[in-house]
């Protein structure tokens, strides 16, 4: 029977782009690298990766070696995982990842609750918004505010939120309001991507009647939560989840507009691999996201 060591070398070598940074990153010569992926091709009778000086690329066989290698690591790290988790209690580290703006108001005070009644887990939470490769970085639980699409992933619906196209008072008194989504293009829209451009997607309707606008920015960022203090200071409008906005529409520093227009609600999921579906750490994490009095629905806004 063959173990897993060549796999792990392997995908290394893929996720690492050549062999030296491979043999860094396990802590090996790179001539055991070397050897081992040798010795592997060799085995299969095919070459995995074909290396030039500046470069290397996947073979078909290799593309299919990594997508099957990263699977069965995953459920073997998942299955040893459960196994250790039968006999000691919950501990060990959870890397969590989700979107800034639902980390900072939603999940971090969770977390800190989280930790004081399981003081043997340890999180680390990574606030980002770009869409995180759970597998390849290794992430244990991603908070996405979309669904599954991967057959690799499983996942827990969390809460629904209304999205809302706000502006501050000042703004409207300025400039008017939007009746319809093709007034858009004479307004400022705020808008928060990752492509380092001044556009955006806004969707708009609900059901069969659902419509994708897009609308040129005047301010843009790859912080979500820009647009939200750049409307706050009469900029121009945004469309964000009503818990982003919900303070400042409380107390009228910003409005809502077209509600007619308001948009199917955005469903956020904790989505972590299948292989990990019975780990008791992510379980217990997950479960008490959604537990009434002391999940995410109960911390502000």
């Amino acid at each position: 029977m063959r173990d897993t060591d060549e796999m792990r070398i392997f995908v290394e070598i893929v996720r690492q782009g050549g062999l030296s940074a491979a043999a860094r990153h396990l802590g090996l010569a790179i001539s055991v690298v070397s050897d081992r992926l040798s010795r592997l091709e060799r085995r299969l009778g095919t070459r995995l990766l074909v290396r030039t000086t500046r470069r290397q690329t996947l073979t078909e066989a290799g593309r299919i070696y990594l997508d099957e290698s990263t699977a069965i690591l995953s459920a073997t790290e998942g299955m040893e995982a459960r196994v250790r988790e039968t006999v000691n209690a919950p501990g060990g580290l959870l890397r969590v990842t989700a979107p800034l703006p639902f980390g900072r108001i939603k999940l971090a005070p969770f977390v800190a609750g989280f930790i004081r009644r399981h003081p043997d887990i340890r999180v680390h939470l990574t606030l980002e918004d770009r869409m995180t490769d759970i597998v390849g970085e290794g992430y244990d639980i991603a908070i996405r505010g979309a669904p599954i699409v991967d057959t690799m992933l499983a996942g827990r619906r969390l809460m629904e939120s209304r999205r809302v196209l706000v502006a501050s008072p000042a703004y409207v008194a300025r400039h008017g309001q939007p009746e319809i989504p093709g007034d858009l293009a004479r307004h400022a829209c705020l808008v928060a991507n990752t492509s380092g451009q001044c556009r955006g997607t806004w969707r708009f309707g609900r059901g069969e009647n659902t419509r994708i606008y897009r609308v040129d920015g005047h301010l843009a960022s790859s912080h979500s939560e820009l647009p939200v203090q750049w409307a706050l200071d009469g900029m121009g409008l945004t469309q964000k989840s009503l818990w982003e906005v919900e303070d400042h529409l409380r107390d009228g520093r910003l409005v809502t507009m077209m509600e007619a227009w308001e948009p199917d609600p955005v469903t956020f999921y904790a989505i972590h691999t299948v292989s990990t579906a019975h780990s008791h750490k992510i379980a217990l994490f997950i479960g008490e996201l959604v537990q009434p009095g002391l999940g995410i629905a109960d911390y502000a806004p």
